[in-house]
């Protein structure tokens, strides 16, 4: 069995000895041993993420990585609620509500989508990873995808920031939430790697297999759709029709 430290780079072995290694890692009993507290593994993920996503990969920490996931799901549609207060206070003549009225509906609504979006993610990443040689667990897959996302934290001052001092730091806002999102998908790229065992390359097209199959789904459906216009007759068949 190779080493598991995560000093060596699995992504440099034979591709059999890659299997070996993300087997060993899938199934390595006790994993890294005690389990890393909720603060060990923030910073780690952060700013150790080569090591502590071999950690993460070796010994999912599933109840702390569900947490991490609710406080950004709950951040999230808060800081989302807020900008929309700063919006006119009606749409399509109806009045909105105030934010203390929408705050609990926004939180149940956040926590599902983000529970949702963070399972259908990972499945669709760990099946790319399979697909493309890796060797990986999905309960590995899943934790890190739920960490991956820790970057985006940093994003709510900015957020929140342009909510208070209003819509002339929007621009600032969205070039803070592309550098902090770049983040989170490097950390996903390096997870998936050190989960998997696979290239950097071959990683990072199971990270971006999400996105590529919408863009695939789509380009079908607008393939789909000219094709039955196309089947349309273009006469003056409608009654009345002059």
């Amino acid at each position: 069995m190779y080493c598991q430290t995560g000093e060596g780079d699995p992504a440099s072995l034979p591709e059999g000895a890659r299997h070996e290694y993300s087997r060993g890692i899938a199934g390595a009993p006790g994993g890294e041993g005690p389990g890393l507290s909720f603060l060990e593994l923030v910073y780690g993920v952060l700013f150790e993420p080569g090591k502590t996503m071999e950690k993460v990969a070796q010994k999912p920490p599933l109840g702390k990585v569900a947490l991490v996931v609710a406080i950004l799901s709950v951040l999230s549609s808060l800081m989302g609620m807020l900008i929309i207060s700063r919006s006119p206070n009606a749409i399509a003549g109806y009045p909105l509500p105030g934010i203390g009225t929408l705050a609990p509906l926004g939180i149940v609504l956040g926590l599902l989508w983000g529970y949702i979006k963070w399972f259908g993610y990972s499945a669709i990443v760990h099946l790319a990873a399979e697909l493309l040689g890796g060797g990986g667990s999905a309960r590995g897959v899943f934790a890190i995808a739920g960490l991956a996302g820790l970057p985006l934290i940093f994003n709510i001052p900015v957020q929140f920031a342009g909510y208070w001092f209003g819509a002339g730091n929007v621009v600032l806002a969205l070039l803070s939430g592309l550098a902090f999102g770049i983040w989170s998908i490097v950390l996903l790229v390096i997870g998936v790697r050190r989960a998997h065992g696979l290239p950097a390359g071959r990683a990072a097209l199971a990270v971006f297999a999400p996105a590529l199959a919408l863009v695939f789904l789509m380009l079908i459906l607008i393939a789909s759709l000219v094709a039955i216009a196309s089947l349309i007759p273009s006469g003056n068949a409608f009654p009345g029709y002059f």
